[in-house]
């Protein structure tokens, strides 16, 4: 008899029946409304005035073939109905009401059409140009964004040596413009460029190949090749303490040579005051160039300050955190210069998110030289679009610096900046 109950109260709680029983009542189709949208559609919908009936739900197959069940209720007045890529038109479904018990109604038979999926329509304007030493991928994707794109180029397979498709980076489709710049591992002359995107269900979509997409191979200058000018005197030169552009360009990338040197030595870099939003220095190729990027280096090693009323024991309070650098083919008219790129991080970051992260914050938090000589170095990178023209003069502007994590606040009121290598590199003849 226990048995017998206890079967009897699965049926009646179990969920609504697939044995062909249905109670009288019908959804009406003039109930029902549906809105395409990226990857499926709205289906809107009015439930009856009925004490018996709890749900309702609506069945049809996604772009796989897969059976899909959706399922509401009087808390809401709406469903999603996902699981397609590209658009379509009339994808049958059926829908039935639901009552207290789980017997479901009748079903009506209904249709309803989608939109390009955002994986899908993420292509419709998405672009693949040449680019220093590798490519970019630019893309403008509006409406409703999802799913992964993930971003591959033809190489040899480090493992076989054999030819392979490997992937370089991935990134969620989100909504907004934006540009991406990949420099390949592997260089070549050219590269062949794979996107492909996947759904939030993890299906690879749909996938586009750009060939011979090439590559504009760059140098670094020798110091030989250009001038560094300095139209309003902000470098501190200093001899006995060694502070000076020059040191910009002696090749020492982590401050290793400051080890080695007797306190208040420092061979850097140090301008000011007032530099922010001021030209803080000019770049004179000779002759135009293809200008690619800049790497500027932070200082590893901490000595005793020099200029202690500027320094106040503190170094990573004056290496930029935003900068903007422009190009002209004259220097003298205001008018010709041509903001190209620029760099920003949050001034407040946390020290080892910086571009800066293996900088001293005081020369009380400092290396030995065997730690310098085995860190790897810190640099600020900033490219420079590959437009194929050609400028002789750059000039780097910055506008703020990070905030020190020990003393809290700028402490850099009077506005210097330090760097402490600079490399410049161009299109390679």
């Amino acid at each position: 008899m226990r048995n017998i109950l206890f079967v009897l109260l699965f049926f009646v709680f179990s969920g609504c029946q697939d044995d062909g029983d249905t109670f009288g009542l019908m959804m009406p189709k003039d109930g029902l409304s549906f809105r395409p949208i990226a990857g499926g559609a709205v289906m809107y919908y009015n439930l009856p005035e009925d004490d018996e009936t709890l749900f309702i739900r609506v069945r049809y197959r996604d772009a796989y073939g897969q059976e899909m069940l959706r399922t509401g209720s009087y808390a809401c007045d709406s469903l999603l109905l996902v699981g397609f890529n590209e658009a379509r038109q009339n994808i049958p479904a059926t829908v039935t009401l639901c009552n207290r018990a789980r017997v479901e109604s009748e079903p009506i038979e209904v249709t309803f059409d989608t939109k390009d999926s955002g994986p899908v329509a993420f292509f419709e304007n998405v672009k693949v140009a040449s680019n220093w030493n590798g490519f970019t991928v630019s893309y403008d994707v509006t409406g409703y964004a999802n799913g992964m794109a993930h971003v591959l180029y033809t190489g040899k397979n480090p493992l076989t040596q054999e030819p392979d498709t490997l992937l370089i980076s991935s990134f969620p489709i989100m909504e907004g413009t934006d540009t991406l710049s990949f420099q390949v591992q592997q260089e070549s002359e050219s590269n062949t460029v794979v996107i492909r995107t996947e759904d939030f269900r993890g299906y690879m979509v749909k996938q586009k190949i750009w060939e011979n997409v090439e590559a504009y191979s760059t140098e670094k200058l020798a110091r030989s090749q250009f001038e560094f000018l300095d139209p309003n005197k902000f470098s501190k030169n200093d001899p006995e303490a060694q502070l000076g552009f020059e040191y910009l360009f002696d090749g020492d990338i982590k401050g290793e040579t400051c080890c080695y040197l007797a306190d208040n030595v420092w061979k850097t870099y140090l301008a000011g005051p007032g530099v922010f939003g001021e030209d803080l220095f000019i770049i004179d190729f000779k002759e135009p160039k293809q200008i690619a990027q800049l790497r500027i280096y932070c200082m590893l090693n901490m000595r005793d300050f020099p200029y202690n009323s500027i320094w106040r024991t503190v170094y990573d309070n004056k290496l930029p955190c935003k900068l903007s650098v422009y190009v002209s083919n004259n220097k003298d008219d205001k008018d010709s210069w041509k903001k190209m790129a620029s760099f920003e991080q949050d001034r407040e970051m946390d020290a080892s998110l910086r571009w800066c992260v293996n900088a001293a914050t005081s020369n009380w938090d400092t290396m030995d030289e065997s730690e310098v000589r085995a860190a790897k170095p810190s640099y600020m990178e900033v490219m420079l679009p590959a437009s194929g023209e050609t400028y002789q003069y750059l000039k780097v502007v910055v506008d703020d610096t990070f905030e020190n994590e020990i003393y809290g606040g700028s402490g850099n009121d009077t506005e210097y900046v330090t760097m402490h290598e600079l490399e410049i590199f161009t299109k390679k003849d």
